[in-house]
């Protein structure tokens, strides 16, 4: 009995110790609500994910979010918590209900993150019906039938390539496939989507400029599940205490690019910008709606080429070479 007097005394006359106990209470509550009472608790999942969404944010910063989650739906099977309120979902025939079913989910407020220049995306607005507006303007331009179409310009974008690879075979070097890849998917981009090739306004001032750009915007996602107020702050004390002159130069050099596109751009046209004008877009928004278009355009088309490189050089003569090496020798006995 006199312990527990102690124990009460402690309690309600040393505040810190109140404070202490009261805190350790809601915690152990908290963890309990999160890992029993809450609707996704019965989603399978190690129990630190279902705990603190810094587990997720991590992952995403370090680079190996991918695997490590590819991982837990090994153990765990198609449906896996990765947060306290996110699910990662590892079945096909969700596809069709996560993206096109009655348009699809809402996307999550992270979202927000990959806005452009204070402007909503078609990739990162979260208003259906803003993004309805301006992708129905623009999606025939993605269709199989104009894609044959264009065909002709985009062959010539993989004409280059070619040569740019026999080039490269013939260095005594290391050569980078990816920024090679890159500029290839920045071609067939500025050629067949905006009718007006990148090669003489950027990359003949700067060669790396495309990759350095889309470096830093692929950077971005490592924050990507960050809180936007926190997002916020923390990329602007990255910017701040890590200043990169190349990324700098090569965010110029793509805004003076996509500048001259859509100054040249009329509401008539059949080109990206041209039908975003149409639909009654102002310049400034028509200028960020294809700055994410390069990046998205540049870093998803170019890991195809890179994948379809690397498979084939690596089953090269039995499949026994390193496949860096392998692509050399094939570009060079080519």
């Amino acid at each position: 009995m006199g312990l527990l007097n102690d124990l009460l005394y402690n309690l309600t006359e040393v505040p810190i110790v109140l404070f202490a106990v009261s805190l350790l209470v809601i915690l152990l509550l908290h963890c309990t609500y999160r890992l029993q009472i809450h609707p996704l608790s019965r989603i399978p999942g190690p129990s630190l994910p279902k705990l603190t969404s810094l587990w997720l944010f991590y992952h995403s910063y370090i680079g190996d979010e991918s695997t490590v989650i590819s991982e837990l739906h090994k153990r765990y099977g198609p449906l896996v918590q990765v947060s306290p309120i996110e699910m990662d979902i590892a079945d096909g025939d969700a596809i069709a209900t996560i993206y096109i079913n009655k348009g699809g989910f809402n996307k999550a407020p992270c979202y927000a993150n990959f806005d452009f220049d204070g402007h909503q995306t078609i990739f990162s607005t979260r208003n259906m019906g803003y993004r309805n507006a301006r992708a129905k303007a623009v999606v025939s331009l993605f269709s199989t039938k104009n894609i044959r179409e264009g065909i002709e310009s985009i062959q010539k974008c993989a004409d280059t390539l070619v040569f740019r690879l026999q080039q490269a075979s013939k260095q005594t070097q290391p050569v980078n496939l990816l920024m090679l890849t890159r500029s290839f998917a920045v071609d067939a981009v500025s050629a067949y989507i905006f009718q007006q090739d990148m090669e003489d306004d950027v990359k003949k001032r700067c060669p790396l400029a495309v990759s350095a750009y889309v470096d830093e915007a692929v950077a971005v996602g490592r924050l990507f599940y960050l809180p936007n107020w926190l997002f916020g702050w923390v990329e602007w004390l990255l910017d701040k205490c890590f200043p990169d002159e190349h990324v700098a130069v090569a965010m110029g050099l793509v805004d003076d690019y996509v500048d001259n596109v859509v100054a040249s751009a009329s509401a008539k046209g059949s080109d990206y910008p041209g039908r975003l004008l149409a639909v009654g877009l102002d310049m400034d928004e028509v200028k960020v709606q294809c700055k994410d278009l390069v990046f998205a355009g540049t870093d998803s088309v170019s890991y195809i080429p890179d994948s379809g490189f690397l498979w084939v050089t690596s089953r090269h003569d039995g499949g026994h070479h390193d496949p860096v090496e392998d692509s050399l020798t094939l570009s060079r006995a080519e």
